[in-house]
């Protein structure tokens, strides 16, 4: 029977746009009696400015912003400024939002992958929640630009809106594994051009390494533009094409993508997802933000052409310190040699005395398995078991469960997680990220956003104020990050905070205790059993802790933006300014930086002025090593003496870091890269990173100029190393080919042309220290075998064990001066100790 006198004094009512009021009005459940004072503070203040078309919403991991995401909505949608959309990054979320909405009394409707949109989405009778491939793609049943039917929305809030940002980039880019016949087209077209940028580069790419990749030179993908589009059209209705080549093909799309090149596959992405062919987003009348750990701001203005004047005044609560409570330690930093011992005793250990639920963050599947050689009941979450095992740590105890890659977008509130292992850096896994972060190494912009990661990674176990958490860092590149001072102050202010509370208890641990190990468990155990003390101790550490500044880069986005914008339109010239404006008026650039964006510069400028472009380009080169090999106009660098001597650049090196334990992890990462097998690229990276350490210079030549050395150092006394690295060479081979010791003779002829009289020692890293009967090496040349690379790790893991004896600033160049010669690291004992071996010839 229908109540028609309800029906009647509803209509008598109008609809609460008020959100307290409106929240009020709710059929809610109990567990949402009233709005928590963060989620009042943000409610307020979005009702103030609700005008505004682009906010951003910055609330603390387990704040509710879910909750004031849907009230927003409905507000809006009582307002009449409807059709109103919630999107979120994968299905996980969109149940979550769904359950939120049902517990609140909001009506919500959802959309599958190939189901039309609903007519209560229409005609605004509910907020529709759905993923964000289901809004962006070439098909998308919400319209794309060009064609007839987009559909209009009134409102729309992102939630997790980085992930979104990273899932729009995925969504306008195309992807060729090595089988697909489109591959093999494109690679003809770039096969000189990828070898000019480095011939070892493109042997491994050729040998299908999924771990190298090149970047196609912008000059042979701008000559080649045509041929590609003809493809792409080809093969529009293949699986890799048919979602994204309707973006692709738009006016200006595909002439201002990028592609790159691995051993595996083949990525092409445009600068910039091109946001307005997705009418519906892009027209939006009111567009909202909402991110748990959004430092990195610029991104939704440079990605989603976000409001900047808006976006520098994010909306977040009025206090801080509401972050509950992580015990966040680093078992490394007590004691170097726990690194290995976290998922094979630390955790087990923990889980068995205290029954709790144990999450892992890797950043592969690879290592994820690692975990399961010590842990093999753990669970390693997918895809579609995501759900299931969330709900597993939620219902029971004493789970183990690895998420890899994922960051961000899960919620382990209580129980569910109060032991987080947040195991080595996040890797990237798009090839355009993986080039760019080669590109732009030690980066300052890039670090943020690696900091942020970690944020949104060990901001996964503590939902609510009351919820509390022990966070465990490890990994060999994770803490060298963490532990380095600049990167420090990228985190925010209550994180920051958390950390020094873990350092100033691992400083306690340290000096009260013989037993690291036993000491970090009973540190644990005083968390996870809930002591007063520890308790007070943290609530102390925290309090009066203030919001974080927004980031600065903002202006730098508005400035890439209009760039892409102007470059949509043809207009390079324009686009070139906006680079150029950008560059000036940035007076604290890295070099890396500069040169990153003088090659974007130079990327526009070519379209319309070649000779220009390649004047930039060569000037990018000089600044950044690693980016575009000019066609012609290379002028090498020369490796020059610093002005310093090795002792105080061994001090500058400590110096970078705030725990003497650090340096231990830092030459654990550099010297574990320095065995035969790992990837040359790697090797070679780690083998310039070693000079650093024991206080010599090192470049990379043939990565950086594309001819020359795999690496060359110069010692303390002038005197040079020109080391070509043969470590992926079988263990078992008998004898150094006739090719090999070719190149190190190229490699000595070009040093003696660039350093003209300067004393050197031709290196060969190699298993073998016999050369084959037709094979001669330059004269004076050494070999570095398996046994020579083990005992320079391990005389430099020693070296640098002895420099935690005491705190960093209590090192005197002296003590640095006695080390080095204690451990036989000076060049004249580097000479002697380490090259000591030449090449046998084999008979005949």
């Amino acid at each position: 029977m229908v109540n028609f006198s309800k029906l009647i004094a509803q209509e008598n009512q109008p609809p609460e746009i008020d959100p307290r009021q409106l929240f009020g009005s709710l059929q809610r459940e109990p567990m949402y009696e009233y709005l928590r004072d963060v989620q009042g503070d943000v409610l307020d203040e979005w009702h103030e400015r609700r005008n505004e078309r682009d906010l951003v919403i910055k609330m603390n991991t387990g704040a509710g912003k879910t909750v004031v995401g849907l009230v927003i909505l409905q507000s809006l949608l009582n307002e009449g400024k409807g059709p109103a959309l919630y999107l979120c990054p994968d299905l996980y979320l969109v149940s979550q939002v769904q359950r939120e909405a049902a517990r609140l009394g909001i009506k919500i409707v959802a959309s599958g992958a190939n189901e039309p949109l609903p007519p209560e989405f229409y005609d605004s009778s509910a907020i529709l929640v759905v993923t964000a491939q289901k809004l962006f793609n070439g098909r998308s049943r919400f319209g794309v630009a060009g064609r007839l039917g987009s559909v209009s929305v009134g409102a729309v809030v992102i939630d997790d809106a980085h992930k979104c940002v990273d899932i729009a980039h995925e969504q306008f880019s195309a992807r060729f594994l090595k089988e697909s016949p489109v591959w093999k087209s494109l690679i003809s077209f770039f096969e000189s051009e990828l070898k000019q940028q480095g011939v070892s580069l493109w042997a491994d790419i050729v040998e299908g390494k999924g771990d190298t990749c090149i970047r196609v030179p912008y000059w042979a993908w701008q000559e080649r533009r045509d041929d590609i589009a003809t493809l792409f059209s080809k093969n529009a209705e293949s699986e890799e094409l048919k979602f994204v080549w309707p973006f692709l093909k738009e006016r200006g799309v595909l002439e201002n993508s990028t592609a790159v090149v691995s051993g595996e596959r083949i990525e092409i992405a445009p600068f910039l997802p091109p946001i307005d062919l997705v009418p519906s987003f892009d027209r939006a009348n009111h567009r909202v933000y909402m991110s748990a750990t959004l430092l990195d701001d610029a991104s939704l203005v440079k990605d989603f052409a976000a409001d900047a004047d808006s976006v520098k005044k994010p909306i977040r609560p009025k206090i801080g310190g509401d972050i509950g409570e992580r015990l966040i330690i680093s078992p490394s930093l007590v004691d170097p040699s726990l690194e290995g011992t976290i998922a094979s005793g630390l955790v087990p250990e923990i889980r068995s005395a205290h029954q709790v639920n144990v999450v892992a963050l890797v950043p592969s599947f690879s290592q994820a398995e690692n975990w399961k050689l010590f842990l093999p009941d753990a669970k390693v979450a997918s895809r579609d078991d995501i759900s299931d095992l969330i709900g597993q740590l939620s219902d029971s105890d004493s789970n183990v469960v690895i998420f890899a890659n994922r960051y961000d977008g899960i919620d382990l509130p209580d129980k569910a997680c109060r032991v987080l292992v947040f195991d080595g850096l996040p890797q990237e896994h798009r090839l355009v990220r993986v080039i760019e972060a080669t590109e732009r190494q030690h980066s300052p912009i890039l670090n943020r956003q690696i900091a942020q990661r970690i944020e949104q990674g060990i901001g996964r176990g503590v939902r609510s104020r009351s919820d509390y958490c022990v966070v465990i860092l490890t990994g060999r590149d994770l803490l060298p990050f963490m532990s380095q001072e600049r990167n420090q102050s990228l985190f925010t202010e209550d994180t920051k905070r958390q950390i020094e509370v873990g350092k100033r208890l691992s400083a306690e641990l340290k000096s009260a205790s013989a037993n690291s190990y036993r000491a970090i468990l009973e540190l644990v155990s005083q968390c996870l059993n809930r002591d007063p003390d520890w308790q007070t101790f943290h609530r102390n550490a925290l309090q009066g802790s203030q919001p974080t500044p927004v980031s600065t880069d903002t202006d730098l986005a508005v400035l890439e933006l209009n760039a892409w914008q102007f470059a949509l339109k043809s207009n390079y010239s324009k686009a070139s300014d906006e680079i150029r404006n950008l560059i000036n008026s940035n007076d604290d650039l890295s070099d890396v930086d500069t040169g990153w964006y003088l090659q974007k510069q130079a990327e526009y400028l070519h379209h319309i002025d070649k000779a220009s472009a390649f004047e930039k380009q060569i000037k990018a080169h000089s600044l950044n090593r690693y980016l575009h090999k000019p066609p012609e106009g290379i002028v090498y660098r020369k490796l020059q003496a610093k002005q310093t001597d090795q002792v105080h650049l061994v001090l500058a090196w400590m110096n970078s870091f705030n725990d003497p334990n650090a340096l231990v992890i830092e030459a654990k990462r550099v010297v574990g890269a320095l065995a035969f097998g790992v990837n040359h690229n790697t090797f070679e990276e780690a083998l310039k990173d070693l000079a650093e350490i024991i206080g010599f210079d090192a470049q990379r030549p043939d990565k950086e100029a594309g001819r020359g050395p795999d690496v060359l150092w110069r010692l303390d006394n002038g005197h040079y190393l020109v080391i070509e690295a043969k470590n992926q060479a079988r263990l078992d081979r008998a004898a150094i080919y006739k090719a090999e010791a070719e190149q190190l003779c190229h490699h000595a002829t070009w040093f003696e042309q660039n350093y003209t009289g300067q004393p050197y020692t031709p290196v060969l890293i190699h298993p073998a220290d016999t050369l084959s009967h037709d094979a001669y090496l330059p004269d004076g040349a050494k070999i570095v075998q398996k046994g020579d690379l083990q005992q320079l790790v391990g005389t430099v893991n020693a070296f640098v064990a002895s420099l935690t004896t005491k705190p960093v600033s209590q090192w005197s160049p002296q003590d640095i001066q006695q080390q080095l010669a204690t451990y036989k690291l000076r060049s004249t004992d580097f000479l002697d100790n380490i090259l000591r071996k030449g090449a046998k010839k084999a008979s005949r």
